[in-house]
């Protein structure tokens, strides 16, 4: 028995035991993320020690995936390595969401991609459509900010999520998904609503990092939809570069970030146009340094929180240049791996999120990002799509 999807896709209904397992486990994972993680509840009790209890469990699970792979001597050094930075890195800051990640990679080898993407979008919208309803109603509260401008202010909501640009990220993840499925088929009706979608999330969350990730998609889907032939030479070239566009990014960050200087006409607008990320960035810079391993980076300013809103910098200031080379690694292999297997569609999913990490530190929170588990993952591509017709 077969679900049939939009873009003439085929996709079995569930896959096997264990695929439906592992989502088991990401499902769990992603409930617990969404609901005690990132919603105003965990502003009811304290929900640290349920996400931890929820985390090990999890852990436990993909730690039987882990073991039971069969990994190519290269897949078995990636994997010990990632998973042994995962946990210093565990015991050093205190997150886990490294080591979430790469259990989760090392976990998803062989996983369906397009069977995961169709699954974890159903999934996703339930939750966030859950938690925007019952803030809606009062059940839940929310997080309201300034945003000053020259020439207005905007007051930012959260919408029942504990940061703006947490709740544009998770409405961008949902958006993405469904382009994704539906790549260069999607209807008139479709492109209102997540127009709509767009302008809604800007003018509550003005979390535009996350709305021009899904700007871009959505006009690669219509360019695709609309002027196939001028965007498949573009499509397919961008593609076979891609493997190398995260090294790319991560040295115009880092290098834009070290040579940052506030005396500079010309280096304080890009300050301005980036919402003075580039400053904050600098400061983080000459104070913590770039390290080989991960360190622990102090909140900004006494604010609470730390502020590094720009992936490939957070990656080297916080986490070190080991583990940001192991990325640089897993997006080369994943983006090789897509291109061998021609899907070019998938691969401008990640190139899309690779420009969102230009400006958003969330890229590689897996409840976020599901790309990254995606390295060692089935990556065979939509069926009869017109970008791979004459691959």
């Amino acid at each position: 028995m077969t679900t049939k999807v939009n873009m003439n896709k085929v996709i079995p209904d569930s896959g096997t035991l264990r695929e439906r397992i592992f989502f088991g486990l990401y499902a769990l994972y992603e409930v617990c993320y969404y609901l005690f993680g990132v919603s105003s509840i965990n502003s009811f009790f304290n929900t640290s020690k349920l996400t931890l209890s929820v985390n090990l469990l999890v852990i436990i699970g993909l730690t039987f995936f882990v073991v039971t792979n069969k990994y190519t001597f290269n897949q078995i050094v990636l994997v010990s390595i990632s998973i042994l930075l995962g946990l210093y890195a565990f015991f050093i800051i205190k997150l886990n969401v490294l080591l979430m990640g790469v259990m989760f990679m090392a976990a998803a080898k062989n996983v369906n991609l397009n069977r995961f993407i169709k699954k974890d979008f159903y999934l996703r919208t339930i939750l966030l459509s859950m938690i925007i309803l019952a803030n809606r109603i009062g059940w839940i509260p929310s997080r309201t900010g300034l945003r000053e401008g020259k020439l207005f202010t905007i007051v930012r909501d959260t919408l029942g999520f504990g940061q703006f640009n947490i709740t544009g990220a998770l409405i961008m993840i949902c958006v993405l998904e469904y382009v994704y499925l539906n790549f260069g088929r999607l209807t008139s009706w479709s492109y209102q609503v997540i127009a709509l979608v767009v302008v809604l999330t800007l003018v509550l969350t003005n979390s535009r990092g996350s709305m021009l990730a899904v700007i871009l998609y959505v006009l690669a889907s219509w360019a695709t939809q609309y002027h196939l032939k001028k965007f498949k030479v573009f499509a397919l070239r961008l593609a076979v570069y891609s493997k190398y566009i995260f090294i790319l990014f991560t040295l115009i960050s880092t290098i834009t970030v070290a040579l940052f200087n506030y005396g500079s006409a010309a280096w304080r607008t890009i300050n301005y146009v980036t919402s003075d990320r580039v400053n904050i960035l600098n400061q983080y810079f000459h104070q913590f340094g770039i390290p080989l391993l991960p360190q622990v980076v102090k909140d900004y300013r006494s604010a609470g929180i730390i502020v590094m809103d720009n992936i490939y910098v957070t990656l080297a200031i916080q986490y070190g240049v080991l583990i940001l080379i192991m990325f640089v690694i897993y997006y080369y292999i994943l983006c090789n791996n897509a291109l061998f297997k021609g899907n070019i569609e998938f691969i401008i999913l990640v190139i899309t999120l690779m420009v969102f990490g230009m400006i958003e530190s969330t890229f590689f929170i897996p409840g976020i990002n599901f790309t990254v588990m995606m390295v060692f993952a089935n990556l065979t591509p939509q069926k009869e799509h017109k970008l791979r017709s004459e691959l």
